[in-house]
């Protein structure tokens, strides 16, 4: 039998493994009517207790193999520095990135590197015109800011994202509520749109942080919930509530 658990931040569902062999196995039980379901599945290939390093890779629900997850991250995160409390700090091996995370009392915080941000863009759609720009967080971002979030344009213009971009990237809406305050809605490649994602949370703060002029923290509203985006330096930091669903085995 294999024992997981279940994690989510801000609806961002996962399962956690670890040093699981035939990925494969777990087709069956990830589908959302009859198993048990996720966002992303996590596998923990090793963990260094000495060098506090520990080594993961990250799977979308389709079983095809993502390059990043910020909230997952975070949540593995909360589960190592709060749950188990085996580290005061640790570093997340992926795909031979180190992130790193660290906790200061009842809070922990998860820290990547200030992502690649491509010049704006001005992307047409139909009569319409939107601001938009090409991040690179270890996995790609098209993000969008938009006047409103609730907009029916949304679904016709991700629609038309697809078409022309073949599911490349994670796509993300935002729109600023007022200053250091966003709401965003965010669709992620190969998954569709889900109630949050780490990776394009930080990419879309680093695009209106360098294009909008915000210096302060900069606080996220999404479906799923909320979060606190600040920087420091040359790294951009990622804190909020994790939420513990349960142990199981299959």
């Amino acid at each position: 039998m294999l024992k997981f658990l279940k994690l989510h931040a801000c609806g961002n569902d996962f399962l956690i493994f670890f040093k699981l062999k035939k990925i494969n196995l777990l087709k069956k039980y990830l589908n959302k009517k009859t198993g048990i379901s996720c966002d992303q599945l996590f596998i923990i290939k090793s963990i260094n207790y000495k060098i506090k390093f520990i080594n993961i890779k990250i799977y979308n629900n389709n079983l095809i193999e993502a390059k990043n997850c910020g909230n997952g991250i975070r949540c593995l995160s909360w589960f190592f520095l709060l749950k188990l409390k085996k580290f005061i700090f640790v570093n997340f091996i992926l795909n031979k990135n180190n992130i790193y995370s660290w906790k200061n009392g009842k809070k922990h915080f998860t820290t990547f590197k200030t992502p690649i941000i491509n010049n704006k863009i001005i992307f047409r759609f139909e009569t319409k015109f939107f601001n938009a720009c090409f991040v690179n967080l270890l996995n790609l971002h098209i993000i969008f800011i938009i006047r409103n979030i609730l907009s029916k344009n949304i679904i016709l213009l991700k629609k038309k994202i697809l078409f022309y971009f073949n599911d490349t990237y994670n796509i993300e809406f935002i729109q600023i509520i007022k200053i250091n305050v966003i709401f965003i809605r965010i669709f992620e490649k190969n998954i569709g749109e889900t109630y949050s994602c780490g990776s394009g949370i930080i990419s879309s703060c680093c695009y209106i942080k360098k294009f909008c002029l915000f210096k302060k923290n900069i606080y996220i509203n999404s479906l799923g919930g909320n979060c606190l985006i600040f920087f420091i330096k040359n790294f951009v930091i990622i804190n909020g509530k994790v939420n513990f669903c349960f142990f199981g085995y299959i």
